[in-house]
């Protein structure tokens, strides 16, 4: 039999492979304690945590089964607002008007394509003839791939840090919604976008720009609980506002240095367009709390309402960082 020590080792290897996270010492000392004893083996503990309720959601965790601020209608013309000034048009749309000399892109990148959703509506709108688009999942390459069908779309996997298999000055448009700030090198990233795009390209970039792992300060806590708390307690979150770290054990890569991706894209890119789409306020009471919003009754459009009135007020007398951000630039000569 392993001695103690070897025991606790092989323990917690098991745990950071199907929980991604150390064993608590109670949890430690009962499987080492039942080994010892003989009433159960390593093997029994490996299936035990690998067939656990905790374990299955890690493996079985997608980014889309989260509700978020722009599940919701009224917030999607709230942040089209924001990002071109019609409510009733996304900046995607815009692209055809505000950037119609450049329609169609010959070659565009997608990064972190997901299920591809976004080469797909591209492709339909005609905004490029031909698309490459790359994620780090190979489930994610093969949904995107049944789903894309006869269109121009080639996929491979690729890793938004590095980048290496990708060739430079390709591309005439890269397109990036919501994926550099789970970036861990994330000058390197941005540096790599920039080289792979041609000189006259351009970068369409939607992202979450808060502070790194939702880390939201006292002061912005604060502000955040007080507007909660004049809701009706139907429309109030019951998650907390600032969540701890170890909730990013699941997806360790989220907002990782989102407070860095709007520095390094001034520092590569010459912004051409850019707008602030707040969410200091609004974003994280409604995560994962739009239930009762959704319903199609005065009442809860009046307090989401509310609650967008709030999140532009604050954010535009720099009382709450700016959470999202959409840019347009060209690589720096």
């Amino acid at each position: 039999m392993m001695n103690k020590n070897d025991l606790e080792k092989k323990i917690s290897a098991f745990y950071k492979e199907f929980l991604l996270r150390q064993p608590d010492k109670t949890g430690l000392y009962y499987f080492v304690s039942i080994i010892e004893n003989g009433e159960f083996t390593l093997d029994g503990v490996k299936k035990l945590l690998s067939e656990s309720d905790e374990a299955q959601a890690i493996k079985n965790y997608s980014h889309y089964s989260d509700k978020y601020w722009n599940d919701l209608q009224t917030v999607v013309k709230y942040k089209n607002k924001l990002s071109t000034d019609n409510e009733n048009t996304h900046w995607l749309t815009d692209i055809l008007t505000r950037f119609k000399e450049y329609i169609p892109f010959e070659n565009i990148l997608i990064v972190g394509c997901g299920n591809g959703w976004l080469e797909r509506q591209l492709c339909e709108m005609k905004i490029g003839l031909h698309f490459d688009a790359f994620d780090i999942s190979q489930k994610y390459i093969n949904e995107a791939t049944k789903l894309s069908k006869n269109m121009p779309i080639d996929y491979f996997i690729e890793d938004i840090n590095t980048m290496s298999n990708i060739e430079n000055k390709k591309y005439d448009a890269v397109f990036n919604f919501a994926i550099l700030h789970h970036a861990t090198e994330i000058e390197n990233a941005t540096k790599r976008i920039s080289e792979v795009l041609k000189p006259d390209g351009l970068i369409f970039n939607e992202e979450y720009v808060g502070p790194a792992q939702n880390q939201y300060s006292d002061e912005h806590l604060k502000i955040m609980i007080e507007v909660m708390s004049d809701l009706p307690s139907k429309y109030r979150s019951t998650h907390i506002l600032r969540p701890p770290l170890a909730n990013f054990r699941i997806e360790p890569t989220e907002a990782i240095h989102s407070d860095l991706v709007r520095p390094m894209f001034e520092k590569y890119f010459d912004i051409i367009y850019e707008r602030n789409m707040n969410g200091g306020i609004a974003y994280q009471i409604l995560w994962n709390n739009i239930e009762n919003f959704s319903n199609d009754d005065p009442e809860a459009s009046k307090w989401l309402n509310y609650l967008l009135k709030k999140d532009f007020e604050f954010s535009e007398n720099d009382k709450v960082p700016i959470m999202f951000w959409y840019g347009v630039g060209t690589p720096k000569t």
